[in-house]
């Protein structure tokens, strides 16, 4: 009896809930679109307004990882719209700073030529495993935006060798925009080429006046692939194998400057922390003169140093040196997608009117391969997650808080008086 009652109710239970079963349905479909487009609807950013307080006398924003080509490409061509796109959330914070820099890590081709298209299939087949280029036009991208210049000298900026070289200084050194660690040669003899204007140096300082502040920058790559350095005879990019002409160009721009910034990508991928190859260059950057040293390649944020060199005893001539060390600011337009990897920040070095430099760190999230503030329900985990990482090593004394930012006061950590 109680087995025939059970298949009764069971069978009224099916017939009333079939006709609800579209609407469960339904409602079940939009629960579950949640998690793969609710960032649409969560997180819907606002255009930064007013962006830069009052008291600044020049500002400085620099930017990790920017990667213009593979699905970046795609999601721009999916939207219909051009690749600058990916700039759009965060161009109002260029556009109310002086001078903007970042780290671009891919080559510039015209993959539409058939004859580059031939060379770029071989490189595909037998050099490496992960090519990365943009195609032409996203260098005005770049422009556009607002940057002043970009560090070339990566471990992906010769991936289709002397083709990348070629293609992206043909794109690019017209451009109004400097070309950091990459040329024809390295500290080149005079007259090594027929043509002057040919003579491009893969160490080559960049100067720009900060309103009476004398500003030098250059770049320089830890990671590469052997045969893609530059040398006295051979185009390429700056890396370890030229690490005497670095430490000759940071003391020639010290001499020169007021500061000296020096953007350096080393480190290992995906690993939220510094190992010792990057304490050992940013020791001796230091040593040489670096006051700011821009860091990337890992694709994940890395916490902030404090590099500081007490002066030589015996020595009257020398003095402290101290640098502050941005590790790696993770990626800024990339198309990864493990959530630490779209962890990003935009850091602005700030000389204010009443003497002194801050730096400060926008917290970013990559979304739709796009940066932009964080923002919506999820803000207090990202920017929580985002601030511990880069004050981690850091003394409580030298960072605060402030209108949702991380702050470090410069000249109290005996880097830049202002």
């Amino acid at each position: 009896m109680e087995e025939k009652d059970l298949k009764y109710k069971m069978k009224v239970w099916t017939k009333k809930h079939k006709k609800k079963a579209p609407f469960h349905s339904m409602v079940l479909a939009a629960l579950l679109a949640v998690p793969f487009f609710g960032h649409q609807w969560i997180d819907k950013p606002d255009m930064p307004q007013e962006t830069r307080p009052d008291d600044v006398d020049f500002r400085i924003s620099m930017v990790g990882d920017m990667m213009l080509g593979r699905h970046v490409r795609d999601a721009a061509v999916r939207s219909g719209e051009p690749i600058g796109r990916v700039f759009d959330y965060v161009t109002p914070y260029f556009k109310e700073s002086d001078y903007v820099t970042g780290n671009f890590e891919n080559p510039v081709i015209d993959a539409e030529n058939p004859e580059v298209e031939a060379v770029m299939e071989d490189f595909e087949l037998r050099n490496k495993d992960i090519h990365l280029y943009a195609d032409k036009g996203a260098e005005e991208a770049l422009v556009d935006a607002g940057f002043d210049s970009v560090n070339l000298a990566n471990n992906h900026m010769m991936d289709y060798g002397n083709l990348s070289l070629e293609e992206t200084l043909k794109h690019m050194e017209d451009l109004d925009l400097d070309l950091l660690g990459i040329g024809r040669a390295l500290d080149p003899a005079e007259g090594m080429f027929e043509e002057e204007e040919t003579l491009t140096d893969a160490g080559e300082i960049h100067y720009f006046d900060a309103n009476g502040r004398n500003i030098a920058i250059l770049g320089f790559t830890d990671v590469f692939v052997q045969g893609y350095s530059a040398s006295e005879y051979v185009g390429g990019v700056l890396t370890n194998a030229g690490l005497g002409v670095l430490q000759s160009r940071i003391r020639e721009a010290k001499e020169q400057a007021d500061i000296v910034m020096v953007h350096t990508h080393w480190g290992d991928e995906y690993q939220v922390g510094s190992n010792d190859t990057q304490e050992t260059l940013a020791y001796l950057m230091t040593d040489m003169g670096a006051d700011v040293i821009i860091g990337h390649h890992s694709h994940v944020l890395e916490p902030i140093t404090r590099v500081h060199i007490e002066r030589d005893p015996d020595d009257p001539q020398s003095e402290d040196k101290t640098s502050i060390v941005m590790n790696s600011l993770g990626n800024f337009v990339f198309d990864q997608g493990w959530s630490r990897t779209k962890d990003s920040t935009l850091a602005q070095l700030d000389f204010l009117q009443g003497g002194g430099a801050e730096l400060s760190f926008i917290p970013m999230q990559i979304s739709d391969t796009r940066p932009r503030e964080t923002d919506g329900i999820l803000k207090p985990f990202r920017d929580y997650r985002i601030f511990r990482t880069l004050r981690k090593e850091l003394d409580d004394q030298l960072w605060r808080m402030e209108d949702g930012r991380l702050v470090i006061d410069l000249k109290k950590a005996g880097v830049i008086e202002g």
